[in-house]
């Protein structure tokens, strides 16, 4: 198959769709990507892709077409001009791009307007499109404070019914989203459209757990308003007497808010901060864990979600403290893998981590997460079925 791949994101910008369009050159199909310019999530562009430089690559086999974007600013204007700039700039580009690839792929994380220049391609050359939807719309606009009633809400409602209508095959990454396709947008999309996210492999093999002489807890990922970490900084004040280390990795939005907290409450060497690591860095960090965090804020658009961190706590055998509802906590109680609390609530949160300390089983948390990953989130498993279903709508007559 000749595919064409439409996302914001690429390298090297932290984004599994990187991985999966070089699995999908791997397996022998020609694949060209209608990305961004690198900025997330620093929002500065580097110097190498100024003055029209690099908007061609050829990266791991993959044909890179690179469109004009803003850097994103940590405001809600300078996050919409960031979104509209690709939004428009790729638009441009797929109008004058040759039409002869087979099928369109997009890879659909926030916002929703990131996948309209694959719905209006698909309009202007009749190529089927398979839109994988990782963050549902207009939902996720409760995250930012916007709700429903408000003219944004309605607007987008309508644009995102559209560009989900416009797909020849809707695939969702939480099994969630289903429910909400059908309610809201009253698109029934079939059981067998479900396709989660895969964990890196990376973590499949990890260095050996150190000794040591306190209960070491690690959350890895971006650290924004959405992913709620002060709520785990509150908790490491209720529980700082306890013999814990919260080892905190990862940059965003809310970073130096987390680092105020974290100060103001005379946490000490109880929370470390490390940054954004390199990935080939973190089974390090994972193997010095007890336990693996993910927390979240409490609306809709996080609840329905499972965030990408999760498969690759299960990858590496770890058992999930989560302060988080929804799909995520779903999830964990099939695997038997951990333990939850109700989203930002840190008292609720303290009393789970010390009934985790308080278990014996805890091994055994981390072999059911293991064997969840094999059954549900290997990289073979996710590309084998992407696979089938992008050969399965090139094969759909118009």
């Amino acid at each position: 198959m000749k595919i064409l791949v439409v996302c914001q994101h690429y390298q090297p910008e932290p984004f599994r769709v990187t991985e999966i369009c070089e699995a999908l050159v791997q397996r022998g199909h020609d694949v060209t990507a209608v990305v961004g310019l690198p900025n997330y999530p620093s929002g500065i562009v580097p110097r190498e892709y100024h003055g029209f430089q690099r908007r061609r690559e050829e990266i791991n086999g993959v044909h890179v077409c690179r469109c004009f974007e803003i850097g994103r600013k940590n405001t809600k204007l300078g996050l919409a001009v960031n979104y509209v700039s690709y939004m428009l700039s790729a638009c441009h580009r797929v109008i004058w791009m040759k039409k002869d690839f087979d099928v369109i792929y997009a890879y659909s994380t926030s916002p929703v307007l990131m996948s309209l220049p694959a719905a209006f391609l698909r309009r202007i050359s009749g190529k089927k499109l398979l839109i994988y939807v990782l963050d549902i719309w207009p939902a996720c606009l409760a995250a930012m404070n916007v709700y429903e009633g408000s003219s944004l809400y309605a607007l987008m409602k309508r644009v995102s019914r559209r560009i989900y209508a416009r797909a020849d095959l809707l695939v969702y990454s939480s099994k969630r989203f289903q429910a909400y396709l059908k309610n809201v947008h009253h698109l029934d999309v079939p059981d067998g459209n479900y396709l989660p996210q895969f964990a890196d492999e990376l973590f499949n093999v990890l260095p050996e757990k150190q000794k040591s002489p306190f209960w070491n807890f690690v959350f890895a990922g971006n650290i924004g308003k959405i992913q709620s970490v002060q709520t785990l900084l509150q908790t490491a004040g209720i529980l700082k007497d306890e013999p814990i280390r919260w080892h905190i990795l990862g940059e965003g939005s809310d970073l130096e808010a987390c680092r105020r907290l974290a100060q103001d409450q005379a946490l000490g060497d109880t929370v470390t901060f490390y940054g954004r690591r390199p990935l080939e860095e973190m089974p390090t960090f994972y193997a010095m864990a007890d336990a693996m965090l993910v927390c979240m804020k409490n609306d809709i658009s996080v609840n329905d979600t499972l965030p990408g961190k999760v498969q690759s706590y299960m990858a590496a055998g770890k058992p999930i403290l989560g302060s988080i509802a929804g799909e995520t906590p779903d999830i964990i109680t099939e695997a038997g893998c951990g333990l939850c609390a109700p989203p930002e609530d840190p008292a609720a949160f303290a009393q789970t981590v010390r009934a985790f300390m308080a278990r014996g089983d805890q091994q055994t948390m981390g072999e059911n997460a293991r064997r969840y990953y094999l059954a549900h989130f290997t990289k073979t498993g996710h590309m084998d079925k992407l696979e089938q279903m992008l050969l399965s709508i090139c094969e759909r007559k118009a």
